[in-house]
């Protein structure tokens, strides 16, 4: 049913699936968000030495010292979550008279939910709207920035260009060609390739689905760039151990079956030599 559905088209004899594509796309994605965390977080720190303030890095020591949780976000970085007192306080500030938040500083945490319940309900709400457009702006942040347009370009445009060969990509045996026979991709075919990806994943990324109904089995980032992902024989080495091996094993079981055969041999020699001596 789904062979009839999405037919194994194909440019290429040796052209990869869509799954074993997939799965080496995968592994990219992890090690550019591994590479992409790393530059930010050496960035951070240029950043808050240039400012001359305390850095991630010291504030998370200083906030593990004091016993207050840390939590370590790839786009926000280190964040210490303040105590349950501060957070309602900086709630209630400017909602309540400064003579009533003066009397709210010397409150316990129950105290402080008791008393204002309403305060601390709307400024809550206010927050959260207030989060959700934050989120909204992270998009543009240095982080995005970093990953997107410096980190994932480099990542594929130098790995495409100088083997056709990513991480994922040749730890599933897996490599880039160009369509017209050339030796190796040229920096602009690279660059398209890798702003291809963009295109493919839009629209719930059906530019990488493409594969499976394409009737040459290309995605959209392969018709782009004219190029497609081949999946590699076996190497030389690999299949002259394999050679060897089996020549050990076919060695070992003549040498058993000539033991076999003379141990044979000398049983039937044996047995006639009893039957001479008992006739005798």
């Amino acid at each position: 049913m789904f062979s009839k559905l999405f037919p194994r088209n194909k440019i290429k004899p040796d052209q990869a699936g869509f799954v074993r594509r997939g799965l080496a796309f995968a592994i990219d994605g992890i090690i550019i968000s591994i590479l992409s965390g790393l530059v930010y977080s050496g960035y951070a720190e240029l950043k808050a030495r240039v400012q001359h303030q305390p850095s991630p890095a010291s504030r998370m020591i200083e906030a593990l010292n004091k016993g207050e949780d840390v939590s370590v976000r790839a786009e926000g970085g280190i964040k210490v979550a303040p105590d349950q007192k501060t957070t309602l306080l900086d709630l209630l500030k400017g909602r309540i008279p400064d003579e009533e938040y003066q009397k709210a500083t010397a409150m316990t945490d129950e105290e402080i939910l008791n008393k204002y319940p309403k305060e601390l309900a709307a400024a809550t709400a206010e927050k959260a709207g207030e989060d959700i457009k934050a989120r909204q702006q992270e998009r543009n942040d240095a982080y995005n920035i970093i990953k997107e347009y410096i980190i994932t370009l480099l990542y594929f445009v130098l790995f495409f260009r100088y083997g056709g060969r990513t991480p994922g990509k040749r730890l599933f045996g897996l490599r880039v060609i160009d369509l017209e026979g050339k030796q190796q991709l040229g920096w602009y075919q690279c660059f398209e390739r890798a702003h291809g990806y963009v295109c493919s994943g839009l629209f719930a990324s059906l530019g990488f689905w493409q594969v499976l109904w394409d009737r040459q089995g290309l995605s959209m980032h392969d018709r782009i760039a004219t190029t497609t992902v081949i999946r590699l024989p076996e190497k030389p080495k690999e299949k002259k151990l394999k050679v060897k091996e089996s020549v050990k094993k076919e060695a070992k079981g003549k040498v058993k079956k000539e033991i076999e055969e003379k141990i044979e041999e000398e049983q039937k020699s044996q047995a006639e030599d009893t039957k001479e001596a008992d006739s005798k």
